[in-house]
């Protein structure tokens, strides 16, 4: 059998048809190793190199042989379907962690109504902000380092991990996916978005760079008819950076204000 391609081309469909094959064997062997969403993608990528070293194989035997339309088109074959398959379940996977990790509004239709915009809670009694969202009736989201406080208040209200040490959240530095998630909170349904560590967002990035995260956030929140409530503890801020933030989200002493200024 002679070789119809230069042994350069033969060697590279070698070394990719050998890369494949391992890729296809890897997976294979940790279907059912883990559950959920993982596991649905490791299965659809197992099958879908399988099919990509099919492709190869018939690749390699191609290169000694007289091309053939019926080879050429079950190699492209091969190769569509494998493409698909792999597109398929990487985009499922990530839409799966998504929804893991961001919180999305339940869509049920709540009562409670605040006034749209940005406000900022001076106030440092915990218990006053777990009652407000207990009472406020909206879908909300918690950004916050502490998700276990608020897990289990009501069911409209959601936690988003700020943390760096879990892929369940996001880390601090990422301002803009924090915003992304909000933005997407929003325009899903949700009413309220609250920022419960904002020292962790300063201490990691600049206070401009918080300060120009916030507004745009504030924007979106008018633009759906929403709230963002910051929660500001006296140490968080110097006294210039609060007097910027003030300028941009009106000061409550007490979150029954809030409530009792609600159309």
């Amino acid at each position: 059998m002679e070789l119809m391609v230069p042994m350069v081309v033969f060697i590279a469909d070698v070394v990719l048809l050998v890369v494949i094959g391992y890729a296809a064997l890897y997976a294979f062997r940790r279907i059912n190793r883990y559950e959920g969403p993982l596991n649905r993608f490791i299965v659809v990528t197992a099958f879908s190199l399988l099919l990509a070293s099919i492709g190869r194989a018939l690749d390699v035997i191609d290169d000694f042989v007289i091309p053939h339309g019926l080879l050429m088109s079950t190699e492209q074959a091969m190769y569509f379907f494998s493409i698909l398959g792999i597109t398929y379940g990487l985009m499922n996977y990530i839409r799966s962690v998504e929804r893991r990790i961001f919180p999305v509004p339940s869509g049920k239709v709540l009562d409670g109504k605040l006034p749209p915009g940005g406000f900022m809670y001076l106030g440092e009694k915990e218990d006053e902000v777990l009652e407000f969202l207990g009472r406020c009736e909206l879908p909300a989201m918690v950004v916050t380092r502490s998700p276990w406080k608020y897990e289990g208040i009501c069911e409209h209200v959601q936690p988003l991990w700020i943390t760096q040490a879990s892929e369940s959240g996001v880390g601090p530095t990422r301002l803009h996916v924090i915003l992304d998630s909000a933005v997407k909170f929003f325009q899903g349904g949700g009413k309220l978005v609250v920022i419960d560590c904002l020292e962790v967002l300063v201490l990691y990035n600049e206070f401009h760079s918080v300060f120009r995260f916030l507004s745009a956030l504030k924007d979106y929140a008018i633009g759906t008819s929403s709230t963002v409530l910051l929660l500001v503890g006296s140490s968080t801020l110097d006294e210039k950076e609060m007097m910027i933030l003030k300028r941009e989200f009106a000061p409550v002493k007490s979150l029954k204000e809030l409530l009792k200024t609600s159309p």
